[in-house]
Order: C-alpha cells, then structure tokens, then sequence
C-alpha cells in the first residue's frame, strides 16, 4: 500500500510534466508559424520560353544568395536547393564549383570555399553544411516557401542527421579547392582535412566509412565504399599525387568489367564508376568496358543517369524510405549530376558524340520541367509522392549540367 501511495503522485507529476511539454511544443509551434509566414515569400525565375541552358543558368542563379556570415560581413553562397534546402551543403557545393567556375563564377566558389574552411575544427574535419535555423524552422521555411532569415550568421553542422560523419563532404571540398586553384594559403588546412579522412584507412589502404554517411544517405552502405575512394583518390592527386592510390583501387574495386560498389558487393553505381573513367583513374580499355556496361544496362536511356543497376538488399534501405514510398530514391531514379558525370566520362574516353547526346537529352529534360529538378522517377517524370516532392532547383545538378556543357562544347 505504501508504494501504490508513492507512485500515485509521481505518476500525477510526470502527466503534469507531460501538459506542460506538450503545451510548450504547440505554443513554439504557433509562435515559429507566424514568424516564418511574415518573412518574404521565394519567388521562384521566371523560366517560360527559355531554352534548357537558359534554364539551367536561371535555376542556378536562384540558389545564389547574400547570407550574414560574421558581425558586419555578409557573403554570396550557393544554397543546395531553392525552396527545401536553402542553406549551403558541402557535398552539393563541391560538385556545384565546377559549375561555378565554368560560368565565370569562381570568386563565388573560392568565396565559398574559404567560409567552409574557416570552420574546420582542430582535428582536421570540415563542416557538412552552414545553417541558421532549427530543423522545424527549416521545415516551415520549406512548406510556405518562405525566405530563410538572414539577420543570424551561418554556423556549421557537423554530424549528419544519421549520427555519422560525412567523408565525401570533406573531400569535395577538397577537390574544389584543388580545381579552383588561387587559394594556396589554405593548403596547411587542406593537408589537415586530408589527414583526418586517411585515419579511416584500413589494413588494406582503403578509406571506410559508416552507414547513411554519403551522398546515397537513404542506403545503410559502410565499408569501403567505391565512390568515397574515388573522391579520396581524387583529392590525394591534387594534394598529394600518389600513383600507388590509383592502383589500389582499381586492385580492390575491378572487377568484371566495371567498378564494384564494395569489394564485395558487386552492384554497379554510377557516381563511382563515371568519375573514375572522367577523371582518368582507368585505362583505355577499363573505361570503355565501364561505359559499355552503362549502355547494356541502359543507365541513360531514361533521365541521364539512374544511380545503380540493381537493387541493394532490402535491410540496407533506411525504412523511413519505405514509408515515404521511396525506396529506390538512390537505385532506379535519375539524378542529372550523375548525368553530367557519364557524358564527361564519355568525352574522356573518346566519345565526344555520345557525350554530346547525353548533355542534350538533360537539357531537353530541364526544357520540359521549366526547371532543374532533383530527382527524375523511372518514368523520366520528377519523383513525387504524397509524402515526398522532388527539390527544385537543385543547384548540384544544374552546375554539373553547366559544367558538362562547357567540357563537351555546348555551353
């Protein structure tokens, strides 16, 4: 009876607690609803009429923006996404520098590049992305397509939403520094970012990684991850150049006539296998072995390009992906970045006509949509679902689309 009598009021405690949580929440609720829906609206470019570039070049310049980066200093960042994710990411904008500086746009990337590195943290390890808000700040700011407040400085994010740490952000900022050059008093940070990401090295010399913890964030893949040693041997040429990486990679990832996901997952992803033959980690006949194996399994033939070739297991597939209803968000969708990396793969392996094919069928794409979407489902339509929209602009895809443009001679 003595402990009925004890629980009793705790029990009336914990529900009072639970009022007073839930009435808080509501309130925060209210009170960031109408903060948010008095902030300016997006408006999104006027499209109508514009060729596929011209699209392409709007959709870009709708992700640039004046953000507050330090007392009396503001700077023009690209965002990842126009509406959903308006703030800068580091693995969006490391691809997106190409693109930038083939459109006359370098001190915008150099700009970017320096405010990403001005965050590095003792041990070596760059940001994942810059924001100023809270997530469901963020989540209002998307619904009702509202200007995100540029009165709070940008501040860095290091963990992704996994609880993992990001390898491939870190090395695409790497590789932008590399390629844009004119930054050499960020090379002791550089070397620094490098290091941080070999301490992942295993026995073999491969860079391994964590679950959810690339850009395929909805696929539980860990290990060496093919794409992730592609950046690593990337960004070590351009810091480091080392002939022995090259090797190792192509020891452990070729097989069959392509490059594995994993050592011993032999799915074929796309990412990986393009950059590796556009940046020239394969020889001749390895390249053109990869690109056939593209054709016979008509990666392109839909929105240039589908991620992979197969479906992964089941239980790698994060589940929240089941409930929005889309589990091959990165397997049988079409991301037009990974479009512009197999028609440069294309051009540097000698088939310039090919390539040029590829650029012209996105093109075509962002013509129709009005717009650069983020995602193409594999009836070459934009994803969508009840519970999932496909971003648009996507910066990412449309600098790499610009980018490959430039590179083929359609630009």
């Amino acid at each position: 009876m003595q402990i009925g009598a004890e629980v009793v009021p705790m029990l009336v405690q914990l529900l009072r607690l639970l009022r007073w949580a839930l009435a808080y929440a509501l309130y925060d609720l209210i009170q960031t609803w109408r903060k948010v829906r008095g902030r300016p609206r997006l408006q999104r470019p006027n499209t109508a009429g514009l060729s596929g570039l011209e699209v392409t070049r709007a959709c870009l310049e709708a992700c640039l923006e004046q953000r507050r980066t330090g007392p009396d200093q503001r700077t023009t960042v690209l965002c990842a996404g126009f509406r959903h994710f308006r703030e800068p990411w580091a693995r969006d904008f490391g691809f997106a520098c190409l693109g930038l500086k083939a459109e006359g746009k370098a001190d915008v990337a150099r700009a970017g590049i320096r405010l990403f590195f001005r965050h590095q943290k003792p041990d070596g390890q760059l940001p994942l992305k810059l924001h100023s808000t809270r997530l469901l700040e963020r989540y209002l700011h998307s619904l009702l397509q509202r200007a995100q407040p540029d009165e709070s400085d940008l501040i860095p994010r290091y963990l992704t939403a996994h609880g993992t740490r990001s390898l491939d952000s870190v090395l695409l900022l790497l590789i932008a520094w590399g390629e844009l050059g004119g930054m050499e008093d960020l090379r002791p940070q550089a070397e620094r970012a490098l290091a941080w990401v070999e301490r992942k090295r295993d026995g073999r010399g491969l860079i391994v990684q964590g679950p959810y913890a690339d850009w395929a964030d909805s696929i539980g893949r860990r290990g060496a991850v093919l794409y992730t040693n592609v950046l690593w041997w990337k960004a070590r040429q351009l810091l480091k150049p080392d002939p022995e990486s090259g090797q190792l990679l192509l020891r452990y990832f070729y097989r069959d006539g392509y490059l594995y996901n994993t050592p011993g997952s032999p799915i074929f992803t796309s990412p990986g296998n393009f950059m590796a033959v556009a940046w020239g980690l394969t020889d001749d006949l390895q390249s053109a072995s990869i690109l056939d194996y593209a054709r016979r399994h008509q990666i392109s033939d839909c929105v240039p390009a589908r991620v992979t070739d197969r479906n992964y297991p089941f239980y790698q597939v994060s589940p929240l992906m089941y409930l929005a209803g889309i589990p091959h968000y990165h397997t049988h969708c079409s991301w037009m970045w990974i479009g512009a990396w197999h028609a440069l793969a294309c051009q540097r392996a000698g088939y310039s006509e090919e390539a040029r094919q590829l650029v012209g069928r996105m093109l075509a794409t962002v013509e129709r949509d009005g717009t650069v979407y983020e995602v193409h489902d594999r009836d070459g339509l934009p994803l969508a679902r009840p519970l999932y929209h496909s971003e648009e602009p996507l910066s990412w895809n449309a600098a790499m689309i610009l980018y490959a443009c430039a590179e083929v001679g359609l630009g």
